[in-house]
């Protein structure tokens, strides 16, 4: 094993569960400053007016904007100037009090705070992994996918709906915009990034950032509109994948065959004549009583998959057969396997 694959898979779960609370004390710094500076204010009113010490004085004012009213100094021997003072940060301070605490509170213990600030610590601690970038189903599959199949990712987007649905310390839902949140996402260690936001001038400029940041970084942009994939090559995309184009010849293809199983994909183009089928074999047959038009690439066995056989081969009942060929040319192999 790798020493990328011991850092990520071992090292960064672990250490993510500590750098958290950095993260979201980070986050909730300002509430908190801003609370402390609120008590600081009526802390010095009361050290200067009513010469308490600076223990008792905060005590004093925290119990201003929190509205207890454990300590309350006698309001006939009090200047005018601190009734003033007192009045004007109690209707300040309190309504600004109970926002920041409530704030904090809520941003304390929801889930997806602590899920998003481990995300965005392994994602700028990550190496050589996938940053997927975007929102709508083609994000929510790539991470799926990526996730079954063990590869290291980190997802960036700006749906809600996805970061609920994955609910992973793998997702940061930020603004894929954004060069902060790029970097968070670990866009300047990735191997790769996959690309596909919500219209296609989106992704040319999430695009453009990505390579602005990390030229090298192999870029898979996903786009609705197959003409403007040259655009996307002059950007840096690596490979352009027209996705709505590709479900169209798909669906056109299962409609002459149900056996239609994938597309050919070369050079950001795809191919109509040539798709993939597979056939489960019911007769006997052999590989050279298949027609001339299609290529048998694979034989599945018990889920194994041989490449390695003869035009003398036989096929049996229980197996399947993997072919290229033209979807026009699969009724003839569906009749001849029966």
């Amino acid at each position: 094993m790798e020493k990328k694959e011991i850092w990520n898979k071992f090292l960064l779960p672990i250490m993510e569960n500590f750098a958290a609370p950095y993260s979201v004390l980070r986050r909730i710094f300002p509430q908190i400053f801003l609370l402390g500076l609120i008590v600081y204010f009526n802390s010095l009113i009361f050290v200067y007016f009513q010469h308490l010490d600076w223990i008792s004085a905060i005590y004093a004012g925290i119990n201003v904007v929190t509205t207890v009213g454990l300590y309350a100094p006698n309001i006939n021997q009090m200047p005018s100037t601190e009734k003033l003072f007192l009045t004007v940060t109690i209707i300040f301070a309190v309504g600004l009090y109970a926002s920041m605490v409530q704030s904090i509170v809520s941003t304390v213990v929801k889930r997806s705070t602590w899920l998003d600030a481990k995300a965005r610590w392994r994602g700028s601690h990550m190496r050589s992994h996938t940053v997927v970038i975007g929102k709508g189903e083609v994000i929510l599959s790539s991470a799926k996918r990526l996730e079954k199949l063990g590869v290291d990712y980190v997802v960036l987007t700006s749906s809600k709906e996805i970061s609920d649905s994955l609910k992973s310390d793998r997702v940061i839902l930020g603004d894929p915009t954004k060069d902060k949140d790029l970097l968070d996402a670990g866009i300047m260690e990735a191997k790769n990034a996959i690309i596909c936001m919500d219209d296609d001038m989106n992704t040319l400029l999430v695009t453009l950032k990505v390579q602005k940041l990390n030229p090298p970084l192999s870029v898979i942009a996903v786009v609705k509109n197959e003409n403007i994939a040259d655009e996307f090559k002059t950007a840096g995309a690596d490979i352009v994948i027209p996705y709505e184009e590709i479900v169209g010849r798909i669906t056109a293809a299962a409609a002459v065959s149900n056996n239609v199983a994938g597309l050919i994909f070369s050079m950001n183009k795809v191919r109509e004549d040539i798709v993939i089928g597979v056939f489960d074999i019911k007769n006997k047959i052999m590989i050279k009583d298949l027609p001339k038009e299609v290529i048998p690439l694979a034989i599945v066995k018990d889920g194994k998959i041989n490449p390695y056989f003869s035009k003398d081969t036989e096929l049996e009942q229980g197996e399947s057969l993997i072919i290229l060929g033209n979807p026009s040319s699969f009724k003839r192999v569906r009749d001849i396997v029966g």
